[in-house]
């Protein structure tokens, strides 16, 4: 699929939450612990700091590896810049794949940017480790399923859908949420149900 544009706008708040994240653990910018909420880094609970600080190492051992092998550094914006560029679109590819259970996808991913194993390692891992924290905080990233020739996507990813020029609204099946029967089971047959 080929993007429109290239734009924090034209992301959903999982997205945007993800970037942000990304931006400010290889920038080295942290927010510190916030009593009165729980949280830290923003939006994430404080028993995620321990991830966030690993996934912060890694982000640091890849640029680390980088420039001792002389190869060009993490080509990432700042935490208020609208543009993306490709490494980011790339990043937030990889964390898609890390929360699908693509570990595998996520190596193919950064592969085509990183020919080294030991950065790929390192940044898979804070891929890995950041798509855990936005999972554990009920962010999952939206990832447009192709099934019987029509796009399936869930309810909440249609801002997002704008942005791709091969999908047309007459080719989407939308997921949206399903009332529960009185048992707590879901009234949609089990044929229709589509997990994600």
């Amino acid at each position: 699929m080929t993007r429109l544009s290239l734009s924090l706008s034209d992301l959903c708040c999982c997205e945007r939450l993800a970037l942000w994240s990304i931006r400010c653990l290889v920038s080295h910018y942290r927010l510190p612990n916030c009593p009165e909420t729980k949280t830290t880094d923003g939006l994430f609970p404080a028993c995620f700091r321990p991830a966030l600080d690993a996934a912060e190492g890694a982000f640091a051992d890849a640029t680390y590896h980088l420039r001792l092998a002389e190869r060009p550094l993490l080509t990432v914006n700042a935490p208020g810049m609208q543009s993306l560029t490709p490494l980011e679109e790339r990043f937030l590819k990889g964390i898609v794949a890390a929360q699908n259970e693509g570990q595998r996808e996520v190596f193919v991913i950064l592969a085509e940017a990183f020919p080294d194993r030991f950065v790929q390692g390192c940044l898979a891992m804070a891929l890995t480790l950041l798509a855990d924290c936005l999972a554990g905080a009920g962010h999952w990233l939206p990832r447009a399923l192709v099934h019987d020739e029509k796009t399936i996507s869930g309810g909440g990813a249609l801002s997002s859908i704008s942005r791709w020029r091969s999908v047309s609204p007459s080719r989407m099946r939308v997921l949206w949420p399903q009332d529960n029967g009185p048992l707590g089971k879901s009234m949609m047959p089990e044929t229709d149900r589509v997990m994600h």
